[in-house]
């Protein structure tokens, strides 16, 4: 089992602060000199932090940018849009172009070490963007902009020799997961309101968010020594992934605690049925159920043995 020590007095500049993800890695961090960035404010991240920006990564004054060019120190970037309402504009603005910016504005010279976290979705963005897909979904429109924004920032930290980490986790979820209306938090929700859950067979991974702040405050301590880990290779990537990786009826079994499962017949069938229903009546915003969705739901992401990625394990460091 991995044992993290208090994470040492540093500078760690952080995007994204106030998200889902952020507002746990913050609380972890110990001892840190923390640099904080989001376009949302929050008064405690923002009293916790050193000098907190609170701005969109896209609109960054001149004094903000000339703070970026003279930081020193580790930079974990969490800063990225997902929505199911978002188009490819958005992704774009969001994820592409807010980190052209942001890596501009970077003195790399400075940078001890650039932590990226981003996601599992990048993985499906490399395979659609080399088979040429026609992409028409949300869905898949983050999933490119995920793998092109993981590209910008290789390419980045190739060129400047900056040591990179890229963590990719799947479905994050913690105790916070319903409030913060996440994939998992919303099937938590609705599994345990009807208190039955239907059988799906689905392998799907999952993260928990203690496995990835464990996994990123793993990299900051400088001194730490893993076979996992070859400091001698500039870029390199990880899968976070929880294990054993289950099904989604084991998933509400054994982490929502549902006894009664159901077998329902041509399931998929029918949940694309009302799913078409909801999106002819326009009422997908209230009831988050869309033909999108169910090709999600149905679509296993038992990610394993994926080239370019080892599989990372705390329990091994």
């Amino acid at each position: 089992m991995i044992e993290i020590k208090k994470t040492p007095q540093s500078n760690i500049l952080l995007t994204g602060a106030c998200g889902y993800v952020g507002r746990a890695l913050i609380s972890e961090l110990g001892d840190a000199s923390l640099y904080t960035i989001d376009r949302a404010h929050d008064n405690k991240i923002s009293q916790m932090s050193r000098k907190f920006i609170c701005n969109d990564l896209n609109k960054l004054t001149s004094e903000e940018k000339n703070f970026l060019t003279t930081y020193i120190g580790t930079v974990i970037h969490l800063a990225a849009a997902r929505s199911d309402d978002f188009n490819k504009k958005k992704y774009i603005d969001d994820n592409l172009n807010a980190t052209k910016s942001f890596l501009d504005a970077l003195n790399p010279n400075g940078i001890k070490m650039f932590i990226h976290v981003g996601s599992v979705a990048a993985i499906d963005g490399e395979i659609l963007e080399k088979k040429g897909c026609t992409i028409t979904s949300s869905d898949d429109w983050y999933r490119i902009s995920k793998f092109q924004q993981q590209k910008i920032i290789e390419l980045w930290a190739k060129e400047n020799n900056v040591s990179l980490i890229i963590l990719a986790p799947s479905a994050i979820y913690d105790s916070n997961a319903t409030t913060n209306m996440t994939n998992i938090g919303r099937l938590e929700k609705i599994v345990t309101f009807l208190k039955v859950v239907p059988e799906i067979n689905v392998l799907k991974s999952l993260t928990s968010m203690s496995s990835l702040t464990d996994t990123i405050r793993y990299f900051l301590e400088v001194t730490t020594k893993s076979i996992n880990y070859d400091k001698n290779n500039l870029i390199q990537r990880f899968l976070v992934l929880d294990k054993p990786i289950m099904t989604i009826t084991e998933i509400c079994k054994k982490k929502f605690n549902i006894k009664v499962v159901i077998k329902i017949p041509k399931l998929k069938r029918l949940l694309f049925f009302l799913a078409s229903i909801l999106e002819i009546m326009h009422l997908t915003r209230k009831l988050p159920l869309s033909k999108d969705r169910v090709v999600k739901l149905f679509k296993p992401t038992d990610y394993k043995n994926i080239a370019g990625y080892k599989e990372w394990n705390n329990e091994e460091v």
